[in-house]
């Protein structure tokens, strides 16, 4: 009981808002019940990620995401994939009927009824997540590491610790994809909206900063974009590991 009160505490000091209990699983804002939302979906004929963006009226961000990410070409020759944070899977949904079944896709979902879940609907490998690690993949064998509504909420060492992962996992001209809240989402009038929707959990964290830590470790900047998130936006960050003769050739 003491352990359950000093969950419930740091998920309140979050804005999190606990809602009650489906299927044995805490509830809390934001967190999507896999098995009604699955049947939800299946009773409108969509997939889980065409119902959820219809329900939430954001049709095509998914795609949108996906489509850029294509365009940036972290999508060409890609055969080992880590996504952190799973969730529902909308983003692994779309990923894969461009990557196909072949690929090695790993998924590191913390929520237990989803990551059963993703691995029996697209057969892909649900990893233990400890929530800060990637620590069942080998280091540089991966193609592609992306992450979509995460990094917005976690708090700042958190994320750091991710990306001291991702770096890791990442191989020799792997593509790294993420999303942020940073400095070009918040002027006066987005911060406005966020404090009418009474939503306290946005985590800043700064451009600047997330490039610098990325070239420092191999890294080249090759995309930036926003989507739709929440009552605003998000901020995403396109990283491609290169050689250090390129990195001496493009000055980084």
């Amino acid at each position: 009981m003491l352990a359950i009160r000093r969950s419930l505490a740091r998920l309140l000091m979050r804005g999190v808002r606990f809602l009650g209990v489906e299927d044995g699983q805490k509830i809390v804002r934001g967190y999507i019940p896999q098995r009604s939302t699955v049947r939800a979906a299946k009773e409108r004929g969509q997939s889980v990620c065409d119902y959820l963006e219809t329900i939430w009226n954001k049709q095509g961000d998914t795609q949108h995401v996906v489509d850029t990410m294509k365009e940036l070409g972290v999508l060409t020759g890609v055969r080992h994939v880590v996504e952190i944070g799973t969730g529902c899977g909308r983003y692994l949904e779309k990923v894969l009927e461009i990557l196909g079944p072949s690929v090695t896709y790993e998924s590191y979902e913390p929520s237990k009824d989803w990551s059963k879940w993703l691995a029996k609907e697209y057969g892909v490998i649900s990893r233990e997540s400890d929530g800060k690690s990637l620590k069942y993949t080998p280091s540089c064998s991966v193609d592609l590491v992306h992450a979509h509504g995460v990094f917005v909420y976690l708090p700042f060492l958190v994320t750091y610790r991710y990306l001291q992962e991702i770096v890791r996992v990442t191989n020799g001209r792997g593509g790294v994809v993420f999303d942020i809240f940073s400095e070009d989402c918040f002027d006066d009038e987005t911060v406005q909206k966020w404090l009418e929707a009474e939503e306290y959990y946005p985590c800043f964290l700064s451009k600047e900063f997330v490039s610098r830590f990325f070239v420092k470790h191999g890294f080249v900047l090759i995309g930036e974009f926003f989507n739709r998130y929440g009552p605003a936006r998000s901020h995403y960050l396109v990283f491609r590991k290169v050689s250090t003769g390129e990195l001496v050739s493009t000055g980084a």
